[in-house]
């Protein structure tokens, strides 16, 4: 028996947490787009007798990286610490995910080339002669799919093969005769054996001008002029590995022999000539008709294999996108927390309450239990973990959605279609998978924020994200909604999610305004665009009972062992004991009672909700947990000003918007560090402080008096707009006619022109 490491290489969005998950039996996220890996992950497994360390890397396009999660990848490949390289290829985008296969031959590391999802090449009628690439490269190719297991199990086979029966054998690759490698090894051969380089890649690096390998080799004055004589060969690179690529992939796919046959059939019978070369046939009237449509046919096939599809044209429009996306959403809020969501929810709740509280609680009186441990049971354990146990439908129903949207490719198209408004704000489109990760939990997508190459960018990321709303905060939007706006609580609920990522975008361009710091330069956007594919019942399976075994998990602990402090804490007094029908205070109640008076001005300053927003600093889920022990579920306990459903309502807003848990602010810390993660604590803590006020202000306006509101909103609108106006006129007697942002170098040169000439 033997001990192999095994390394999974592609580029983003071919599949490779997907096959990684295949063969380990993982659930780690997967999804399309780039980003979604971003530190290396690793698992053992037997396979044939031998033990095989998987890792999955981040994906990256070339060995020349641009981003922090690309440099894992690198370094883990530069340090050859694995048996095998796994190159996962996509069949759609074969030519330019092989441009990383010739890399990886060219740094002679032992190497099996996947070409995954071959299925989709099946359903369009064709086949992949891989037998032809493989002829030349040298390499065992195996084409598969990553969703059947008996691929996997081919894979493996092979993979364990090539370990055993092959080293790291030099591809003799024809392209590089055309390069001038043998000049530059010359005059690098020395430097690159000191920096433990391959002589041959570092030459190829050093004409693409890698920053990080110029660095290792550390070249000297004399051989730096040396090289520059050579000229500017980074194209040159290119050129000849993409013409390379072109030669061996002409003709490799083709179409299948039985719908070969099925064509020459069809165009028999209607007499029209089999199109040869992509001409159009030339015919009249009716074979014309039908030697279109082919052709049309034959142009929407491929653009399917490049990712869009017509439904794009509508998605995807610069006027209908946004409100596309709004309107999905507001469906699935509809849905989830609606007729479908209220109903499992209340099933599940009355089971707990008619099959566990009533049954046990009435055990506990009848063998004379001290009240104390029936109140602890009944109010602190099945009331408090019950009340939040309750939305694991609604839970459950709203991943159930995110999975069809973020696997069907439509989150790619989101950031796609946000990449202008967020470019503005010195975000890109790469920020919106990290901010719509939040929905699921914040700790987790803040983590993921790494993948961004621009660190500035990166930082606001990472300081915005915790204003999403995560999952954690649905039990208390759900519980407080229903309880004061029964029909309109999915609206509401939507509403939180909308406000959170407002003013998620508000705090960024603030930033890149007013916070020299955080103030981002210029911004790339690399970005997959897949096709839209359906989601595999056994994928959404997946995604629905990781998220679920993870709040369950939290339920039992964390909430679990809060829900008895805390009931313990409001219960027992320092000198009395058990506080119930004795006129004494609480250990909780005196210590929420000092801080209760700075939450007066939102119509909840009493030491009930004070606890519940603090044990709310551990995970969102104990605020409403806290609720349900501290006033067995009546709300009105907790909101007892003149408007409660007012109070409600900013009590809402407060969650939404200050700390989402400790966890989010170990996350920013690991991510950021400690600087920004305080920032970011005061930041959250201010702002939801400072919007839950105003929004509390407004509303006391509108119950005061309607139509002073409306008034004083048609008046702030109307001086918004002259703000803008007059700004955009003052910045614009700067502005050049000759270029858009009226730097001062192109305004002193039209000054000169407008001079009279003396």
């Amino acid at each position: 028996m033997a001990e192999y490491t095994v390394s999974l290489v592609g580029n983003p969005n071919v599949g490779k947490t997907s096959l990684y998950n295949r063969i380990t039996h993982s659930l780690e996220h997967v999804g399309n787009w780039h980003g979604v890996t971003v530190t290396e992950v690793s698992k053992k497994i037997m396979f044939d007798h031998n033990t095989v360390n998987m890792v999955d890397l981040p994906g990256l396009y070339s060995l020349s990286v641009y981003s922090l999660e690309e440099g894992i990848s690198r370094d883990r490949i530069l340090d050859k610490s694995s048996d095998l390289i796994i190159n996962i290829c996509e069949v759609n985008n074969l030519a330019r995910n092989l441009y990383l296969t010739l890399q990886l031959l060219e740094l002679d590391v032992p190497t099996v080339l996947v070409v995954n999802m071959m299925d989709e090449l099946k359903k369009q009628g064709k086949v992949l002669n891989y037998r032809k690439i493989e002829k030349v490269l040298k390499i065992p190719i195996v084409p598969m799919s990553a969703k059947y297991h008996s691929d996997v199990h081919l894979l493996m086979q092979v993979a364990l093969d090539h370990i055993q029966t092959h080293g790291a054998n030099t591809v003799n690759l024809e392209y590089l005769e055309k390069l001038p490698l043998d000049d530059v090894i010359s005059i690098i051969g020395a430097n690159a054996a000191n920096a433990g380089f391959v002589p041959r890649w570092a030459a190829i690096k050093v004409l693409e001008n890698d920053s990080f390998v110029l660095e290792k080799l550390a070249l000297n004055e004399l051989q730096t002029k040396a090289l520059k004589a050579m000229g500017d060969m980074q194209a040159r690179v290119a050129q000849v590995r993409y013409e390379f690529i072109d030669k061996i992939t002409e003709g490799a796919i083709s179409r299948s022999v039985s719908d070969e046959h099925h064509e020459m059939h069809e165009h028999t019978e209607h007499n029209v000539p089999i199109e040869q070369e992509g001409e159009l046939a030339e015919t009249h009237d009716k074979k014309d008709k039908h030697a279109r449509h082919h052709n049309k046919h034959k142009k929407s096939e491929r653009l399917k294999m490049l990712g869009f599809s017509r439904i794009d044209k509508i998605v995807l429009n610069k006027y209908l996108a946004l409100p596309i996306f709004l309107l999905v959403m507001a469906l699935i809020f509809v849905l989830t927390f609606g007729l479908v969501g209220k109903f499992f929810t209340w099933l599940l709740e009355l089971g707990i309450d008619k099959l566990i509280y009533a049954p046990l609680t009435k055990w506990l009186v009848k063998i004379d239990c001290p009240a104390w441990i029936v109140g602890l049971v009944g109010d602190g354990i099945i009331q408090g973990v019950g009340g939040i146990l309750v939305f694991l439908p609604q839970i459950v129903l709203l991943f159930f959605f995110l999975a069809l949207l973020e696997d069907s490719g439509y989150i790619s198209r989101v950031a796609f279609m946000t990449d202008g408004i967020f470019r503005k704000i010195g975000l890109s489109g790469r920020s919106a998978f990290t901010m719509l990760m939040g929905f699921g939990c914040s700790a987790t997508a803040v983590l993921t924020a790494r993948g961004l190459e621009d660190d500035t960018m990166r930082k606001k990321t990472v300081l915005l994200t915790p204003f999403m709303s995560c999952s954690a905060r649905l039990p208390v939007y759900s519980t407080v909604a229903a309880a004061f706006f029964a029909a309109g609580s999915p609206f509401i609920i939507f509403g939180m999610y909308v406000l959170g990522a407002a003013v998620a975008l508000l705090l960024a361009a603030l930033f890149e305004k007013c916070i020299k710091p955080l103030k981002s330069g210029k911004l790339s956007f690399i970005m997959e665009m897949p096709p839209y594919r359906f989601p595999t019942a056994e994928r959404v399976f997946q995604i629905i009972w990781n998220n679920a075994k993870v709040f369950l998990i939290r339920v039992g602990t964390v909430i679990f062992a809060l829900n008895v402090i805390v009931w313990l804490l409001s219960n027992f007094s320092f000198t009395a004991g058990y506080t119930v029908g004795k006129d004494a205070r609480s250990i909780l109640e005196i210590v929420s009672g000092w801080i209760a008076p700075v939450f007066k001005p939102f119509g909840f300053g009493n030491w009930k909700a004070v606890t519940s927003l603090l044990s709310g600093l551990v995970a969102k889920e104990v605020v409403i947990s806290s609720i349900e022990s501290l006033t067995s579920g009546d709300m009105y306990a907790i909101f007892t000003g003149a408007h409660p459903s007012l109070s409600a309502l900013t009590f809402m807003v407060f969650t939404l918007l200050y700390v989402p848990c400790v966890a989010t602010l170990v996350a920013i810390r690991k991510e950021a560090g400690i600087k920004w993660m305080f920032f970011s604590l005061g930041l959250q803590i201010g702002v939801a402080y400072v919007v839950s006020l105003v929004f509390y202000g407004i509303g006391l306006l509108y119950y005061l008096n309607k139509g002073v509101f409306i008034g004083s909103v048609i008046v702030a609108v109307v001086a918004t707009i002259c703000v803008a106006v007059l700004v955009g006129r003052i910045r614009g007697k700067n502005k050049c006619p000759y270029c858009s942002s009226g730097c001062g170098s192109c305004i002193k040169k039209c000054e000169k022109k407008s001079e009279p000439k003396k």
